[in-house]
């Protein structure tokens, strides 16, 4: 059983609970967005298994006295088999409220509010790592900017590389549409991607993502 900290709306800290409790009772607590970028305003995108469709590296609660640096390091290796060094820099591009009330077919409820907390970290082209995640076929790097294009006219297309185990890229292109983008019903997929592709320097933003 995984323990949360939970919070009031205002975000104080209340007590940690189990994970049940949390979500029969509706209590606020954080999740973490995991993304990666890099200094030629690359984004790095994860092919969900499930769907072949790309989605950010991870989102995962928050357990119980768990600090940023620790999740955002579980998400990476849960995701692709690489652990995130503490020394590394990483930040916070926004955090919303998020609130998602299901009924189940046995009219059980689960009351899912947190605090959505984006983060993300600066790819090291230099490490060595292995995608073994049972819902994870593989990794791509593509223009941030072209990325946001994409979501903002639903057309076209941008150029990816596919990142190998060893962290170098297969050199020859592919390309992806919106159709390859994991949507979710609950969540503007335009406004999900600005809030991290608008904090990536705007200096590596001005590379031609059509080429």
């Amino acid at each position: 059983m995984e323990y949360f900290d939970t919070f009031n709306e205002e975000g104080v800290f209340l007590s940690s609970e189990d994970e049940n409790d949390v979500h029969y009772k509706g209590l606020w607590h954080k999740v973490i967005r995991v993304w990666l970028y890099d200094d030629e305003g690359n984004i790095y995108l994860r092919k969900r298994k499930s769907d072949n469709k790309l989605d950010c590296i991870n989102e995962l609660h928050m357990r119980s006295s768990e600090s940023v640096s620790s999740c955002f390091d579980r998400g990476m290796f849960d995701k692709l088999g690489i652990h995130f060094p503490a020394t590394s820099e990483f930040m916070q591009v926004c955090m919303r409220k998020v609130k998602k009330h299901k009924v189940f077919s046995d009219n059980s409820e689960m009351k899912d509010n947190y605090f959505l907390c984006d983060y993300i970290g600066e790819f090291d082209k230099s490490t060595h790592f292995f995608i073994f995640s049972n819902d994870s076929e593989g990794l791509v790097k593509c223009n941030a900017k072209g990325v946001l294009n994409l979501l903002s006219t639903r057309t076209g297309e941008v150029v990816s590389y596919n990142v190998q185990p060893n962290g170098s890229f297969n050199e020859e292109k592919s390309f992806i549409s919106i159709q390859d983008i994991f949507e979710d019903s609950n969540e503007d997929t335009y406004m999900k991607y600005s809030y991290v592709v608008n904090e990536i320097d705007p200096v590596f933003l001005s590379v031609d993502f059509s080429q």
